[in-house]
C-alpha cells in the first residue's frame, strides 16, 4: 500500500497549522463551545473533588501492608501514567475549538468592474451607546451591531461600495471605500462598541454594572460626546475627495447612513445642507430607546434630527420595528448604481480541519498510550 498521499497530507496539514496566525483567527460561532467549555469544565471539576475525597479509602499504601520498591511507580512512572490523560484533556479542548468554526481572511486579486452603490456608513460609539437597550440586556451598541449587521446580510451580493467610520466626540476612518461584502462585514464586526474618555454607567443604574464588554471600548482621552458635526464635516470631505479619485460625475446618489440613539450635541443643518448640495442622502437607523413604540421621540434631540433628516430628501428608520431594516434595504437599493472598478475581494478561509487534525492526532497517542501506561502501572500505587 502507498502511503505517500497521507504523508504527503499529513506534512500539508501540518505546515498550515504551523503557519497560523493564532491572533488572526476569528470564529463563526463561539457561543455553543462556550457554554459546551463550562459544562465540560464543570464536570471535569466535580470528578476531581470526587477522586480527592473519595482516593484515600482506595489506597493501598493506607492499608498497613509494606509495598516493595520495585512495585511502585518512580516518578517517570507517574508522569507516564498521566500523561494520556493530558493528551486526552487536550484533544477534547481543541475538539471545541474546531466546533467554533475558526476560519482567516485572505485578500485575492481580482479585475473588472460592476454596477454599485456608493454609501458611508457612520456609527455612534458615544458614551449614550454604552448604556443598556431598555429591556434587553445588551447595550444600545450591541442592538445597533446586529442591526447593522444584519442590513448588511441583507445587502450581501448587492456591490455596494461602502467605507465605515465611527464617531463619538471626534470621527474616525476605519477603512477607505470597499466593494467586498465579507471584508466589510468583518471591519463591521470587529469595531468598537464605544469610544469614551471613562466608561461611565448610566443615570439610576448601578455604578458597576456595564452593558458592554470591555474588549469592545476604546479609552481615549477628549472622547464620549456625540458630535455628529464633526463626524459629517469629515464625511462630506472624504466624499470629496473620493469624487476626486475615481471622477467627476462617478459618484451621483450617494448616501450616507448614520447609526445612532439620536442623543446628539449639537443638529447639523449645514452640514445636512452640504450633503444635499452634492445629491448626497442621509439616512439613520434609530436606535429607539423609549419604551412605548408610540412615544419615539422622547428624546428632545430625536424630533429636530428626524424633521431634518426628512426636509434633505433623507429618512430614518427605527430599530424596534422589524419591518425598518428591509425598508433601509430598500431606500439604498433605490439609489441609482454606478460603474466602478473591482480591484480585490476577501475570502474567509476556514482552519477548523486544523484543529481536528491536531485533535486526531493526540487521541492516536492518547489512547494507545492510555492502554500500555494501564499495562504497566495500572495497578502499581
Amino acid at each position: 500500500m502507498d502511503w505517500t498521499p497521507f504523508s504527503d497530507f499529513l506534512r500539508t496539514r501540518a505546515q498550515e497549522l504551523v503557519g497560523t496566525d493564532l491572533n488572526q483567527i476569528r470564529y463563526t460561532d463561539i457561543g455553543m463551545t462556550y457554554w459546551l467549555s463550562i459544562g465540560v469544565t464543570l464536570v471535569a471539576v466535580l470528578t476531581l473533588v470526587r477522586l480527592w475525597l473519595t482516593s484515600p479509602r482506595h489506597r493501598r499504601e493506607h492499608s498497613g501492608h509494606v509495598i516493595e520498591r520495585r512495585f511502585q511507580r518512580g516518578s517517570w512512572g507517574r508522569a507516564f501514567y498521566n500523561l494520556p490523560k493530558l493528551l486526552l484533556g487536550l484533544a477534547l479542548a481543541v475538539l471545541l475549538v474546531a466546533m467554533a468554526d475558526p476560519y482567516l481572511t485572505a485578500t485575492e486579486e481580482v479585475t473588472g468592474d460592476m454596477e454599485s452603490r456608493v454609501r458611508i456608513d457612520l456609527v455612534d460609539t458615544s458614551l449614550s451607546m454604552a448604556w443598556e437597550f431598555p429591556g434587553s440586556g445588551k447595550s444600545r451598541a450591541q442592538v445597533a451591531r446586529e442591526a447593522h449587521l444584519q442590513f448588511l446580510e441583507m445587502r450581501r451580493d448587492k456591490n455596494d461600495r461602502v467605507a465605515l467610520w465611527l464617531f463619538s466626540s471626534f470621527p474616525y476612518m476605519v477603512d477607505d471605500f470597499v466593494m467586498d461584502d465579507e471584508l466589510y462585514y468583518f471591519q463591521v464586526m470587529d469595531a468598537p462598541y464605544a469610544i469614551v474618555r471613562i466608561l461611565a454607567a448610566q443615570t439610576g443604574t448601578q455604578p458597576d454594572r456595564m452593558f458592554v464588554p470591555r474588549d469592545k471600548v476604546r479609552i481615549i482621552d477628549s472622547e464620549g460626546n456625540t458630535n455628529i458635526i464633526r463626524a459629517l464635516q469629515s464625511v462630506v470631505k472624504h466624499f470629496d475627495r473620493d469624487e476626486a479619485a475615481v471622477g467627476r460625475g462617478l459618484n451621483q446618489n450617494r448616501a450616507v447612513l448614520i447609526i445612532t440613539d439620536a442623543a446628539v450635541d449639537e443638529f447639523p443643518d449645514a452640514e445636512f445642507a452640504e450633503l444635499n448640495k452634492r445629491n448626497i442622502v442621509p439616512y439613520i437607523i434609530y436606535i429607539n430607546t423609549s419604551d412605548a413604540r408610540t412615544a419615539s421621540f422622547l428624546h428632545p434631540s430625536v424630533p429636530q434630527l428626524v424633521s431634518q433628516i426628512q426636509e434633505y430628501g433623507g429618512d430614518y428608520f427605527d430599530v424596534t420595528d422589524e419591518d425598518s431594516l428591509t425598508q433601509a434595504y430598500r431606500a439604498i437599493d433605490e439609489r441609482e448604481a454606478v460603474r466602478v472598478e473591482l480591484r480585490h475581494r476577501a475570502l474567509k478561509v476556514p482552519i477548523y480541519s486544523r484543529f481536528l487534525l491536531v485533535a486526531m492526532g493526540l487521541l492516536a497517542v492518547g489512547i494507545p498510550m492510555g492502554f500500555v501506561s494501564e499495562l504497566l502501572w495500572g495497578t502499581s500505587p
